[in-house]
């Protein structure tokens, strides 16, 4: 069973998240104080929660430090609320494979969080570092 790591600050959005993808996959919830401690479990995928405040704050740093702990091919979704174009720009370009806006409609939440885990199951498979 994949372990799908999220990262909010949030209760609402691990409660739907936690719904969404109920004996699936295992959730692990970390609020962002712990990531930048640098505590928070090994993961399959990551999800990272973009409020405002977290927005206001920077998202590059974060993406590191979650890519640096967990191997600069861990697939992750940003979920960007309330973000600009140019937010959404900038997280993707720093290596986020996808993102979504809104998580109110859980069926295309459910996809997108499918989707990435099809990305872990992939990236295992062909990695290309692994002998074919």
């Amino acid at each position: 069973m994949e372990t799908v790591l999220l990262f909010s600050n949030h209760k609402k959005v691990f409660e739907v998240t936690e719904r969404i993808i109920k004996e699936r996959y295992k959730l692990i919830w970390c609020i962002y104080e712990l990531l930048e401690k640098n505590q928070y479990p090994y993961a399959d995928v990551v999800i990272m929660h973009f409020d405002e405040e977290i927005l206001k704050k920077g998202t590059f740093e974060l993406i590191v430090k979650v890519k640096g702990k967990l191997g600069h091919t861990v697939p992750i979704l940003a979920f960007i609320e309330s973000g600009t174009l140019q937010d959404i720009f900038s997280i993707l370009e720093t290596g986020v494979f996808d993102y979504i806006e809104t998580i109110e409609d859980q069926q295309k939440y459910r996809k997108k969080i499918d989707e990435i885990i099809s990305w872990n199951w992939y990236l295992k498979k062909y990695r290309p570092d692994k002998k074919q």
